[in-house]
């Protein structure tokens, strides 16, 4: 399950995402009484087996939900917690509604195995491996060995990311977009290909932290809601200095 809404007094509209239907919004009537047909299983991270029936327009009707696996072991540690409402809300934008999802799909799965088997939120590089398959996934690989803009090599020039024009450019194609080192790209490139579960305690070199969520939020015309919690939680508090 990867988001929900209350509606009205009793009811909640769950959004799913399915390997074989993608993103589907459904109405779960009773959901915020019932003890039974949905008993511990409509929370955000859950795996869940879903009885569905088509509604009158786009908006689909959860008869009953099973819970198949939960992520208990993370609710407790609000850095875990904030990054796994950030994949779901990640994954679940960018798929397709009513079009599988496979490879989105199992991103999400595993990304939540991890971060529930996890004692401590993962390293720099899982969050942004995280978001390099996702964009992959959905079609919008970032360009990291071409310029976005010009479409030729980037070697022997200040280099720089343009989120909206789909990743990295020469500085001279981008002005004003925040630079950056080839290392970084490097390392990018690296965890996009590289298993989530190499990258749990895999450091970045230091480079925009938020490009590709950028990048993600220029291509669905949105912001992404859950990432400014995690945003502040990955940010190192600044010194406070006493007056004399």
């Amino acid at each position: 399950m990867v988001g929900h809404v209350d509606y009205g007094e009793r009811d909640r509209i769950v959004r799913l995402l399915c390997p074989d239907h993608g993103r589907i919004s459904a109405l779960a009537r009773g959901a915020r009484g019932s003890t039974r047909r949905f008993a511990g299983a409509l929370d955000l991270g859950n795996r869940v087996e879903a009885m569905l029936r088509p509604g009158a327009g786009e908006l689909w009707h959860l008869q009953e939900a099973s819970l198949l696996r939960g992520v208990e072991g993370l609710r407790s540690d609000l850095g875990r917690l904030s990054l796994m409402a950030y994949a779901c809300e990640l994954c679940a934008a960018l798929a397709r509604e009513h079009h599988p999802e496979p490879r989105l799909f199992g991103l999400l799965d595993t990304a939540l195995l991890l971060l529930d088997a996890t004692s401590e939120p993962p390293a720099a590089a899982f969050r942004v491996g995280l978001e390099a398959k996702a964009l992959t996934f959905a079609g919008l690989t970032p360009a990291l060995d071409r310029c976005a803009v010009c479409a030729e090599a980037l070697e022997g020039e200040a280099l720089a990311f343009w989120g909206e024009r789909g990743g990295a450019c020469h500085a001279r194609c981008a002005p004003g977009a925040p630079l950056v080192e080839p290392a970084w790209l490097r390392a990018i490139e690296e965890a996009r290909r590289t298993p989530l579960r190499e990258l749990i305690d895999r450091p970045l070199p230091a480079g925009p932290a938020w490009a590709l969520a950028e990048m993600a939020e220029a291509m669905l015309g949105k912001g992404l809601r859950s990432r400014h919690l995690l945003a502040s939680l990955e940010t190192p508090p600044r010194p406070v200095t006493s007056p004399p």
